[in-house]
């Protein structure tokens, strides 16, 4: 994948424009774990850009626990947590051939401001949206979205998603571990807009889900967000998808 090397003139801040960069040559295995990156300094230098650019970059980096800067001396690129340990998510499965899943969006666009921040992307960069119904013996029970950066599984967007997890596809066929994730749940009453996607009259209650999943060291890697009908089950098991693996969380 192709990185952006230089500040470009334009509505992206500098210091975003910055940080996408130092955080690809982080991700890309450039510094290696405990190495020392270049000086506030020689990055002023290097991207012309303020000191006052530089150090809202690093400050971003080290919040997102890809640095460590020691005062007066420098920062320092950190190791994978050692207690990360990819993992996955499970939920009850359903009987045989009573799930089935219809696909709203299944595509590549550019990332709106909102979607960039989130998986920490520049606004424009291309992502794969995938929205879909899910369809218990004819009911809709539930409608998902998400959003990934397309290098991450690229793939993704030719599968047939509309009888297996999406969750399960991106899991196998990533070569990213899922390491972490940040879940919030809510009951509310469907806005008119929720309504239409779950068939219902606005008003109506559902549960209501965020959920954005990290991947080694510490990259956002998918934004989920869902509506349920009436309930959201999930669990989590550590390691891999086994064979037996039925129903994830999607």
């Amino acid at each position: 994948m192709d990185h952006q090397t230089r500040i470009m003139p334009g509505y992206i801040p500098k210091y975003r424009q910055l940080l996408q960069i130092l955080r690809d040559r982080i991700l890309a295995g450039e510094f290696s774990p405990g190495e020392k990156i270049p000086s506030a300094e020689e990055l002023t230098i290097t991207y012309e850009v303020s000191l006052g650019t530089v150090r809202k970059a690093l400050a971003q980096l080290e919040a997102e626990r890809l640095i460590r800067t020691e005062h007066g001396i420098g920062s320092f690129v950190l190791p994978v947590h050692p207690n990360a340990v990819p993992f996955h998510f499970t939920e009850l499965p359903y009987p045989e051939g009573k799930l089935t899943y219809k696909v709203m969006a299944q595509d590549v666009i550019s990332a709106p401001m909102d979607v960039a921040e989130r998986l920490r992307l520049l606004p424009g960069t291309r992502v794969i949206h995938i929205a879909r119904q899910r369809i218990l013996e004819g009911q809709i029970v539930a409608h998902t979205m998400r959003y990934l950066s397309e290098d991450l599984c690229p793939l993704v967007v030719h599968e047939d998603l509309t009888v297996q997890s999406v969750h399960e596809l991106l899991v196998k066929n990533s070569e990213l571990p899922l390491l972490r994730a940040e879940i919030e749940v809510e009951a509310h009453k469907l806005t008119a807009e929720e309504a239409q996607l779950l068939g219902e009259e606005a008003g109506s209650l559902a549960i209501a889900v965020e959920r954005l999943t990290y991947t080694a060291p510490n990259r956002p890697a998918v934004w989920y967000k869902g509506l349920f009908k009436s309930s959201y089950h999930f669990g989590a098991e550590v390691g891999e998808i086994d064979s037996y693996f039925e129903s994830p969380v999607v």
